[in-house]
């Protein structure tokens, strides 16, 4: 889809406003962040803006968030530049993945192999077919293998005239340096919850439902519309109820808990989000009494009448040991044992956030 329909990334979409307006295009980018943000959909606009039969103004927003997301839909007053008008033949072929001038790579499996990247070199030396420009987008770069990612340093060192390199990647740690010294760089941020609230409110997700699920989204519109987090609700409640009922048996009981919890390392990742965010909403309800702030709304009732029993640095105490968790599983720790410890500690710090508690 065109800029204009773009979620977000204000800045990134301002970068690539300048190389078509001053028509500087390098010929080659890196776009980098987490995975869901936007990357392949802006490299696709960026693709139907070079190609476009047609052309439309686009005006970017020059005022964006805080956060640099941008708006949905943002038009603010400013110079406008050629946008793809995202109706004409070309325009469709490359959001339907048809242009003969403009491929996307992906892996073969886990990797990107060097018989795909030697197919990318013969396509490369030819010139395009109809368009202006010929553009290659290669999405998750940095699973390349060393031996595609040598052959491809290759074709960036002596690129074909009329010929664009998008790279998309999660992380530059993975990439040749010399990859990405060659590469003009784009950073992409996760995106607000706001924005990928609103978007999963037109979609038909009830408000609540949708403050939810932007919140453990991690700023990803993939990651909030896949079925693994649309069920966080659901799993919320069986953790919750999970925790509430190992607390009342005792550590034994919470230790067992550990174990189940601990067995699949993303869910678990999952489940410690869930936590965080239900004692976020504890502290805030203790600090400020908003309800209107949760994000646990749909139990605001629930979030409000715990919170009475208990102390603002409780609280943040808890809060305090699930984020250091987090760390501690970024950094390999053994699950199974550093769940054991966050549990009994919480045991001990704020039985009555989690526990039932009478209306």
């Amino acid at each position: 889809m065109p800029f204009r329909d773009q979620i977000g990334q204000a800045r990134a979409i301002r970068f690539l406003h300048r190389a078509l307006t001053t028509e500087r295009i390098a010929h080659a980018y890196l776009f980098t962040g987490p995975a869901g943000v936007g990357k392949r959909a802006t490299a696709l606009a960026f693709a139907q803006a070079l190609n476009c039969e047609r052309g439309t103004k686009y005006v970017p927003p020059t005022h964006p968030s805080p956060s640099e997301g941008g708006g949905m839909g943002c038009n603010v007053q400013g110079a406008g530049f050629n946008d793809g008008c995202g109706d004409c033949r070309v325009c469709r072929n490359i959001a339907n993945g048809l242009h003969p001038d403009v491929q996307v790579i992906e892996p073969d499996g886990a990797t990107v192999k060097i018989e795909q990247i030697r197919t990318l070199e013969a396509d490369a030396a030819l010139v395009p077919y109809e368009a202006k420009w010929k553009i290659f987008i290669l999405d998750r770069a940095e699973r390349m293998t060393e031996q595609a990612a040598n052959a491809l340093l290759k074709t960036l060192e002596e690129p074909a005239r009329g010929t664009v390199f998008i790279l998309l990647a999660s992380t530059v740690s993975a990439l040749l340096p010399t990859i990405v010294s060659r590469c003009q760089a784009v950073t992409f941020s996760p995106l607000p919850n706001g924005q990928i609230e609103a978007l999963l409110i037109e979609k038909g997700i009830a408000p609540s439902r949708a403050r939810l699920i932007a919140s453990l989204s991690r700023g990803s519109i993939e990651r909030a519309l896949s079925p693994e987090v649309a069920s966080l609700p659901a799993a919320r409640d069986l953790l919750l109820e999970g925790l509430r009922q190992g607390f009342q048996d005792g550590p034994a009981a919470l230790v067992e808990l550990a174990e189940k919890l601990a067995k699949d390392r993303e869910k678990l990742q999952q489940h410690l989000e869930v936590l965080a965010a239900w004692l976020r909403d504890l502290m805030v309800v203790k600090a400020s009494g908003r309800r209107d702030w949760l994000v646990n709304d749909d139990r605001g009732e629930e979030v409000a009448r715990r919170a009475e029993g208990l102390t603002l640095e409780a609280i943040l105490d808890g809060l305090r040991t699930v984020h250091a968790m987090m760390d501690n599983l970024a950094r390999n720790a053994n699950p199974r044992l550093a769940l054991e410890d966050l549990l009994l500690r919480l045991r001990e710090a704020i039985p009555s956030g989690l526990l039932p508690v009478s209306a």
